[in-house]
């Protein structure tokens, strides 16, 4: 049983994460979706066999590895709010954990080798995301059931009461600190009524689960492995704020945005994607076929949701996006150069002139001539 100066990526494929001194590092950051309490700060507590808890940890290296089943269990309920905790499988056994980061953030690496384990826990104050690097992990809430797949990523549970069972288990977490993400909220534009939770467990898509994937092996590689960058306030910060973003756009949350029509009329993430992908696509041909896709919800509820939320529709939006698009083009344009407004209007899906010219002067008030000349 011995301390680690350092661990293995918790991201697969990198290289070994720093878990030396730093004065960023969290001095109470459990592993996981865990509160934050730590093996060392009990000095009656002492381990099945003789070594105790301080001959473990090392409170200024956050890591710590064992061959001893009975005493990676106890510190496994020392840092985590287990309710039953069941363990076996054949020796040798190993069982690791390694955290490193900032008060606000951290990233970990789980290890439960040569063995099947079983858990229950309550929830925490971190939201946290998985995944699983080596081994099984299925993972089973009151809403939920999973079996995750190596290297997909997911989100813990922030609200319920999980169970998970594991075979051979490696996982990296990222952990981030509830109250220090609800802060950030304001900033960008969004509230979580009722605080801030996560409704799912998986990625709400494979392309916003690789960006995840890719922005934790950057936070990894380029900041929590680089002392210079942790050192620097401002480089933790712009890496939290990163992390909190790519989160609530990977991952299900209650969060929605602040504004709507009036400008505080709380949207929905599924008026949200729909507005995204609009504005990505505008120039693109698509219909509400397409957009409802784009927000995971049937063109019927759509629909519903931008009557109820934005009073309009969605084919309206587009419209707008695209009027939007060729208000730009019509600014950028040099009528020397044969630029048109019949070719601009055409260009963004409005093959008759006349019927654009006159949404088009509603909407911003001047001809697209006067634009096109002006």
């Amino acid at each position: 049983m011995t301390s680690t100066p350092q661990a293995a990526s918790p991201v697969a494929g990198s290289a070994a994460l720093r878990t030396t001194p730093t004065n960023t590092a969290p001095t109470d950051t459990a592993p996981t979706d865990t509160t934050p309490t730590d093996a060392t700060t009990d000095p009656t507590a002492a381990p099945p066999r003789a070594q105790t808890f301080e001959a473990l940890v090392d409170p200024r290296v956050r890591s710590v590895s064992t061959t001893d089943r009975e005493v990676a269990h106890a510190l496994i309920r020392k840092n985590y709010k287990i309710t039953r905790l069941e363990g076996e499988g054949p020796e040798p056994f190993t069982y690791s954990r390694a955290v490193s980061g900032d008060t606000r953030f951290a990233l970990c690496r789980f290890e439960y080798r040569r063995g099947r384990l079983l858990s229950e826990s309550d929830p925490t104050g971190f939201l946290v995301a998985g995944g699983v690097m080596a081994g099984r992990l299925s993972l089973r809430t009151r809403d939920h059931e999973l079996r995750v797949e190596p290297g997909a990523p997911f989100s813990f549970p922030s609200h319920d009461a999980k169970v998970m069972l594991s075979y051979d288990l490696v996982l990296g977490q990222v952990m981030l600190d509830r109250t220090a993400v609800e802060r950030e909220l304001e900033a960008m534009r969004l509230t979580a009524p009722g605080g801030l939770r996560s409704t799912a467990a998986e990625a709400v898509s494979p392309s916003l689960g690789r960006y995840w994937s890719d922005l934790v092996r950057h936070v990894h590689e380029h900041v929590i492995r680089n002392d210079a960058a942790m050192a620097s306030q401002l480089v933790r910060g712009s890496a939290f704020r990163s992390l909190v973003a790519a989160y609530l756009e990977a991952f299900e949350t209650n969060v929605v945005g602040v504004g709507g029509a009036d400008g505080l009329t709380p949207l929905p993430s599924t008026v949200r994607r729909a507005r995204d992908y609009i504005e990505q696509h505008a120039h693109d041909d698509i219909g509400v076929v397409e957009i409802a896709e784009a927000a995971r919800v049937t063109p019927r509820a759509l629909q519903l949701a931008f009557r109820r939320h934005l009073d309009s529709t969605p084919m309206a939006e587009l419209r707008r996006a695209r009027l939007r698009g060729a208000h730009g083009d019509l600014v950028m344009a040099d009528p020397t150069l044969g630029h048109t407004v019949a070719g601009v209007a055409l260009s963004w899906g409005f093959a008759h002139a006349g019927r654009f010219a006159a949404p088009y002067t509603a909407e911003f008030g001047r001809s697209p001539r006067d634009t096109l000349e002006g």
